[in-house]
């Protein structure tokens, strides 16, 4: 009788607000997040595709265009993450080297990435219609970039500007908005790029939370494989693609916190429902794996917590009080490697080229007939076809380059959490391999970001199938394993 009273006083002395973040030791980790709206103005150049038929942008999709940073350190080193709605980075070396400037963060410690939405600005002679001269728009685009920069530079030095203790937790699930986009012919060919619902996809979902000492919600980093690609050629509103709406989507569910979004390895991998000029599919599949995300980001811990055992209570039913209480803070450790690593680089056969040289000829005489037939869409697509071949030719039948193609690849571990990087479009393989071979509880694979290397990187299976990615790719089939084995080193040894 007397230990029944015991344990009654004490579970009605008991704390009745659970622990959380602000409950538990520094973990001796300091973030700082900044955003800018890179939205260009209507009219600018969008030319993402070779089927597109018109040149500028006519609006602007309600999600907006950002550019996240986050800056992270332990008061001895910093590092610097973009989240950057483009669909590549291109001509932008010099934003490390101003924002390290401005901040004294090292230029090597600095990732941008692409979100690698193909509804974004762009400038290009090799897409959209065939012979327009581009010349008139060229100032018009390049002010829009240096401006973007600007922006991207000074979202980097605002984060820096606000670090503050925080807690960082991550958590695993599954997304459900990719596909396999190598459609496979009766030959087993690479038919085109589409829906492969019997090809490799990696639903890998991956979110890591950052809390500030209140046990605020600060940022949140999504990470997941899947293509920009929603919006296509019919489209002609600048556009993140479902990764605005993805970002919308978490934001809502954690008040306060900015979600970054950091593109998988997603070279053979694109949406469920794509190639389209409705912009509610995009936003429809954006908030589908926002919630997903968000779930997760809801149920991630920052710090060590657990239920204990405080007695009980006398309520009807003779309930166990049983709150949340803080162990302590989790892993705090900050550390980077990167490395500049050589792969091997494609050799075209004779074989290889007379194939291109054939398919250009073909495309050019269809040319013709497309012509004649009176059809501007016809004509349009015909010539399409004619330069995609005829510029592949050209690139099959230059002089072989004996050198490796250089790498820039990067691993970044916070705590318990690994963010592994590489610039290109490495094939979804590639980022399961990185992954599995991790030996951290969770790992992140971010494809499209800054660096040496570029282009796509199939693994050697996929090249007896051809298609599109691997028409295009400059590495040997031996490059994508030799990568794994590099990245899978280098995440090693942050351990």
């Amino acid at each position: 009788m007397k230990l029944l009273f015991f344990i009654l006083c004490v579970a009605l002395r008991a704390d009745v607000v659970e622990q959380d973040a602000k409950n538990a030791k520094p973990s001796g980790l300091l973030a700082g997040v900044a955003r800018a709206d890179i939205s260009p103005p209507v009219g600018i150049p969008q030319m993402n595709w070779g089927a597109q038929t018109h040149v500028e942008a006519v609006g602007i999709d309600p999600a907006g265009m950002k550019a996240t940073a986050l800056v992270i350190g332990n008061g001895r080193e910093k590092f610097a993450m973009v989240d950057i709605d483009i669909l590549a980075i291109q001509k932008m070396d010099d934003i490390p080297k101003r924002a390290s400037e401005l901040t004294g963060i090292p230029a090597a410690n600095i990732r941008l990435g692409s979100t690698h939405t193909h509804a974004g600005p762009l400038l290009t002679s090799v897409k959209g219609p065939v012979g327009r001269d581009l010349s008139s728009l060229e100032p018009r685009f390049w002010n829009y970039w240096s401006v973007m920069a600007d922006k991207i530079v000074g979202a980097i030095v605002e984060a820096n500007s606000r670090l503050e203790p925080v807690h960082v937790g991550a958590m695993k699930g599954t997304g459900s908005i990719n596909s396999n986009r190598r459609l496979r012919a009766a030959s087993d060919r690479a038919q085109g790029v589409g829906v492969n619902p019997d090809g490799l996809v990696d639903r890998d979902l991956a979110v890591v939370r950052i809390d500030n000492a209140s046990g605020k919600p600060l940022a949140v980093i999504v990470n997941f494989a899947c293509h920009g690609t929603v919006m296509a050629w019919e489209n002609k509103v600048i556009s993140p693609d479902w990764m605005g709406m993805l970002r919308v989507t978490v934001e809502q569910a954690l008040p306060g916190a900015k979600c970054l979004f950091f593109q998988g390895a997603a070279g053979n991998q694109g949406p469920v429902q794509g190639f389209t000029g409705d912009l509610n599919v995009a936003h429809r599949l954006g908030s589908i794996l926002g919630h997903e995300a968000a779930a997760l980001a809801l149920r991630t811990e920052t710090v060590r917590r657990e239920p204990k055992f405080e007695g009980f209570m006398e309520s009807t039913a003779f309930i166990a009080k049983q709150p949340w209480r803080v162990l302590g803070p989790r892993d705090g450790t900050l550390r980077m490697s990167s490395s500049m690593i050589e792969v091997p680089r494609r050799k075209f056969t004779q074989k290889d080229v007379a194939e291109m040289e054939k398919a250009t000829a073909d495309a050019a005489r269809a040319v013709e007939p497309a012509r004649a037939s009176g059809d501007p869409m016809r004509l349009h697509l015909a010539e399409a076809r004619w330069r995609r071949f005829r510029d592949l030719a050209e690139q099959r039948k230059a002089p072989h380059n004996p050198d490796p193609v250089k790498v820039r690849i990067q691993a970044l571990r916070i705590g318990e959490v690994a963010i592994v990087s590489m610039p290109g479009e490495p094939f979804a393989e590639i980022g399961i391999a990185v992954k599995k071979a991790s030996p951290f509880p969770v790992t992140l694979f971010c494809g499209y970001s800054n660096g040496d290397g570029g282009e796509y990187m199939p693994v050697a299976d996929e090249y007896q199938h051809g298609g599109y990615e691997v028409d295009r790719t400059p590495y040997d089939p031996a490059a994508a394993a030799e990568v794994v084995r590099r990245l899978t080193a280098l995440v090693r040894s942050l351990q």
